[in-house]
């Protein structure tokens, strides 16, 4: 997939966008992401700050991230928070949200999830028992309604949570945090400004202000604030009442962090140097130092630092001589970000949609990886004429599988299942092709739920990747020798090999009825047309412009346009809708979403906030959380639906007069 893949946050802000008149929509038609409805976030504050999710039982459906601004563990790696932005947009106005997971460390499990409307992440943080995280996130002085900042205090095991406005930081600077198991410190040291907030209530604590002010630490236990200052000095407060407690000496200047680590602070200085300093006044220690330009992580259970480095499109994670490279996402200058656990066995790192979990004293072995878990995006087409609305997707391991949702009965071959595919494709009118591993690509017509062959496309070498033009009409198929061929969709017969000039294609996206994008290695994108065979290097691939349709075309005066049903796919998901301009506030109505799960072979069918069984392999795939325990699905009836639902909603809307229904 190769456009960046934008996220919707929850099914029932799925909104789908036309023009530049969608609300809250998301920039890009042919990509989104995950749907989890949460336990969510009651706002108890006074003054709540940000959007929450609305109350529910957990479902846990994907992992599919856009582009990771932060992470954070908690002690022994048993939670691990992944915040992730997201590009939306009101009208023509683009905004990012800041989506925040928590999932359980050993499993990946996703176990509670907020939702900040309009907000960037500064920092986050885990209290040392896990209990609690604090999350700091602001908007700009370019954002859309001025400067504003939040903290959100989320709890894990509830998925309840709490926000509260902030002043926010002066300018452009931004917001530091540090947290102990009773207390959370927010910092703004462009002000000059930290403020102690109590946990778990939020309720204010202390303000203190210095314009010397240059980094802040609390300790574990809450009673002891540290505050770095220009002058070089670590001053250390008790705490609730502020008063003096110490005065120590910072080796190398100022310091640019502090952490607490025992009956020490941890300190970075500007030249990269990191120093253990006793709080008891003794002399400090020199740790070491960081790699140049890296960023500092922390310091491991074993005493080297941990920091990550970035430099052009290679990021990696270094602990003492050992390290990790951070797999590159398709946008390869993507920042990379890492957080330590506190006790510092543990280390995450991510970059733009993937989250890696690893041991800081084997960075290099297997752990566990969150992210996008499809080879593309999630295919849809219908309602078809028989009545069909089909659903399919290939899994990153090679298994692919099609549905017809409204049943729940699998799409098969006459001999068995789908085999191992490198890619799909399913035309709007039904029409499947494939591309095997092997690198045969087939054109298949559907008869009920049997995939019967019609035509073989013959190459000059194995294929890669297979895609319908928009009238069905024509199929371009692209191969591992960097050429295109173009078949005839009724005979199967080649009408023209197209030479791209490069490697393997990697990706076709079809932008009207005979320009096509042609992507290969690095990125790099042609823009090939398809009725004459002309390929040219497109230099405004991945500029977003109107979703569909000509911006000058006349329109039906409002109120007399027949409603009709439209099915969109993003990565994961894809949401049947009904679109009626007579309906006056949102004339967009979600009838159901449907979506591969991270298991290979699983999906879901969800409707007005209830899963149809129909289209997984088994119900208990999916999980549920009540007072804070996981349960099998089945244990959430209220949630479950008897199969069919999606079926008798379609026939209702139908029955109605809607358009594009079967006939």
């Amino acid at each position: 997939m190769h456009p960046r893949s934008l996220l919707f946050p929850a099914l029932a802000a799925v909104v789908l966008a036309v023009g530049c008149a969608g609300r809250d929509a998301r920039k890009v038609p042919a990509h989104a992401a995950r749907v989890t409805p949460v336990p969510a976030a009651s706002k108890k504050s006074a003054a709540p700050a940000a959007n929450a999710w609305p109350s529910r039982p957990l479902v846990q459906l994907t992992h599919d991230f856009q582009e990771i601004a932060g992470v954070a563990m908690s002690a022994g790696g048993a939670r691990v928070a992944v915040a992730d932005h997201e590009m939306a947009a009101a009208g023509c106005f683009g905004y990012t949200n800041l989506e925040v997971t928590v999932h359980d460390g050993a499993r990946g499990d996703e176990i509670a999830s907020l939702h900040l409307h309009d907000l960037r992440l500064d920092e986050m943080a885990f209290t040392p028992s896990g209990e609690t995280l604090a999350i700091v996130a602001r908007r700009g002085m370019g954002g859309f309604g001025g400067p504003a900042a939040t903290l959100a205090l989320l709890d894990p095991r509830t998925g309840e949570s709490h926000t509260f406005d902030l002043e926010p930081p002066s300018g452009y600077g931004g917001l530091r945090l540090s947290i102990a198991e009773n207390a959370v410190a927010v910092g703004a040291f462009l002000d000059g400004r930290v403020v102690l907030r109590k946990l778990p209530s939020g309720e204010p604590l202390a303000t203190f202000t210095d314009p010397s002010f240059t980094a802040m630490a609390l300790s574990e236990d809450g009673s002891t604030l540290a505050l770095g200052t220009k002058d070089g000095r670590i001053r250390l407060r008790g705490l609730p009442e502020g008063r003096a407690v110490g005065d120590l000496a910072s080796p190398s200047g100022a310091p640019r962090s502090l952490r607490f680590q025992g009956d020490r602070l941890i300190a970075a200085a500007e030249g990269g140097q990191v120093w253990g300093v006793p709080v008891s006044g003794a002399p400090p220690m020199l740790i070491g130092k960081l790699r140049p330009d890296a960023r500092f992580v922390g310091v491991a259970s074993d005493g080297h630092i941990v920091d990550v480095l970035q430099q052009e499109d290679v990021a990696s994670v270094m602990q003492g001589g050992r390290w990790f490279t951070v797999p590159p996402p398709e946008d390869r200058y993507v920042e990379a970000v890492a957080a330590l656990s506190p006790e510092g066995d543990r280390v995450v790192a991510a970059r733009g949609p993937q989250v890696f979990l690893r041991r800081p004293r084997d960075l290099t072995s297997d752990g566990i990886t969150l992210g996008p878990h499809l080879q593309g995006s999630a295919l849809g087409a219908g309602p078809l004429p028989d009545g069909a609305v089909l659903f399919g997707a290939i899994w990153k391991d090679g298994t692919a599988r099609i549905w017809n949702v409204r049943t729940g009965q699998p799409i098969v071959l006459e001999n068995g299942p789908l085999p191992p595919l490198s890619s799909l494709a399913i035309h709007a009118k039904g029409a499947v092709a494939t591309v095997d591993e092997g690198g045969t690509a087939i054109v298949w017509e559907r008869q009920g739920t049997t995939l019967k062959p019609r035509h073989s496309v013959r190459t000059n070498g194995p294929a890669s990747v297979i895609a319908f033009d928009v009238s069905g009409d024509r199929i371009l198929v692209g191969t591992r020798r960097g050429e295109v061929v173009i078949v005839d969709g009724s005979t199967g017969q080649p009408r023209r090999v197209v030479s791209t000039g490069g490697k393997a294609v990697s990706g076709i996206t079809m932008q009207d009825e005979r320009t096509a994008w042609i992507w290969g290695p690095r990125e790099n994108v042609l823009e090939l047309d398809a009725e004459t065979g002309k390929v040219a290097l497109n230099d405004e691939a991945g500029v977003i412009g109107l979703l569909g349709g000509d911006p000058n075309a006349p329109t039906q005066p409002s109120g007399t346009a027949k409603p009709r049903l439209r099915l969109d796919c993003w990565n994961a998901v894809c949401g049947l809708a009904e679109e009626d301009p007579s309906r006056a506030g949102d004339p967009v109505r979600i009838l159901a979403s449907f979506g591969m799960l991270d298991r290979p072979g699983a999906a879901f069918v969800m409707a007005d906030g209830r899963v149809d069984t129909l289209g997984t392999t088994s119900g208990e795939l999916f999980v549920c959380r009540e007072g804070g325990k996981t349960y099998p699905f089945s244990h959430c009836r209220d949630l479950v639906e008897v199969p069919g639902l999606l079926g008798r909603r379609l026939d209702e809307v139908c029955a109605q007069g809607a358009a594009v229904c079967p006939r």
